[in-house]
């Protein structure tokens, strides 16, 4: 015989977000997956707290890809920014963001891969306009931000890919949305 199941309660889902972003706090990591997604954010978004869980959401410890994630920044039907944790302790923090084709390969030699891996990707949010940047976060890091003289493509691609889905019709995952980890992100706490 099985057990009926019961509906999740916004209790239930309250006390399992808080579990999670607890459990990130205990990781030598969190100050860095803290810091990732608010330059992604920052770098990215043009209103992050206006369109917080509504065209944009953030996992934390998602349950995705047997337990390998720190983080996942959603927006519209798609990952944006993934936060990967390191495959050996001590190893070092990596991920991928999702970025327009068009507005990186028209940054040419501007752009520096050194360290980053640029493959198509194929998300149907995103249309046909899209790569995965893959890498370190350091690596990734240093080309959201740019340098002092220097453009930052991989920034204007990630905001060009951001601006066509925030304003959208709005995330699909706004139930996965960590209220706590967001808040650490977006300076609230």
């Amino acid at each position: 015989m099985t057990a009926t199941m019961l509906p999740t309660t916004d209790t239930d889902v309250a006390a399992k977000q808080r579990a999670r972003f607890d459990e990130l706090t205990d990781s030598p990591y969190f100050e860095q997956v803290v810091a990732a997604n608010r330059l992604y954010l920052t770098a990215a978004v043009g209103d992050p707290l206006g369109t917080e869980r509504t065209y944009w959401a953030l996992s934390c410890l998602p349950k995705t890809l047997g337990n390998s994630r720190f983080s996942t920044l959603s927006m519209s039907t798609m990952e944006t920014l993934v936060l990967q944790k390191p495959r050996t302790p001590g190893g070092t923090l990596s991920g991928f963001v999702v970025v327009s084709r068009t507005v990186l390969e028209a940054a040419g030699n501007a752009f520096d891969n050194d360290g980053l891996d640029v493959t198509p990707s194929d998300y149907v949010a995103a249309g046909a306009d899209q790569l995965w940047v893959r890498g370190s976060w350091t690596a990734l890091a240093r080309e959201l931000v740019g340098t002092l003289g220097r453009r930052a493509p991989l920034r204007d691609a990630a905001r060009e890919l951001a601006g066509r889905l925030v304003g959208g019709a709005g995330t699909n995952y706004a139930r996965y949305h960590n209220p706590h980890l967001a808040a650490r992100v977006l300076g609230r706490i």
